[in-house]
């Protein structure tokens, strides 16, 4: 196998992973019953999720295909993987389930709080960043929330 190949090999499996994923989704949303007084039915959002992992997947397939096409190698050493990094994202995932459902936080002050820790923990810890990544949070969480509460009808808090 090609030392390129090999390189790449991870995105394709996770691609192919996210895809799997995707295909429960479709196949669960598939067993709910037709929507008999809501627009769009329980099996929408499912759907929809579904619709947008097959997405990314595609995007990354996309990516993992062009670098190999053209020869480039992953490069583990300039990408910035940091395990500390990673354990970061998953304690900040973790207090914010943890704070939406124990807690009984409300969903925008939450997600805009979530959003924020996991960019400064991937991204550069200054001001600059923690003010883009709470606005892009406060932005993203509104946006949910308009959206579940407006079409889909579930009030999150």
């Amino acid at each position: 196998m090609r030392d390129v190949i090999r390189q790449n090999i991870a995105d394709i499996v996770l691609a192919a992973l996210v895809a799997g994923g995707a295909a429960l989704l479709f196949i669960g949303a598939a067993d709910l019953p037709p929507p008999r007084f809501e627009p769009l039915g329980s099996a929408a959002l499912p759907r929809i999720l579904g619709a947008l992992l097959i997405f990314f997947a595609v995007l990354l397939l996309i990516r993992a295909a062009l670098r190999i096409r053209a020869g480039h190698r992953r490069d583990e050493a300039a990408s910035g993987a940091d395990p500390r990094r990673s354990a970061l994202v998953f304690a900040s995932l973790v207090l914010y389930v943890a704070a939406l459902d124990f807690g009984r936080v409300p969903f925008v002050p939450a997600t805009t709080v979530f959003v924020t820790l996991t960019g400064l923990a991937i991204g550069a810890r200054t001001w600059i960043n923690a003010l883009v990544f709470a606005g892009l949070g406060l932005v993203l969480s509104l946006a949910i929330s308009l959206i579940l509460e407006r079409f889909l009808y579930i009030s999150i808090g």
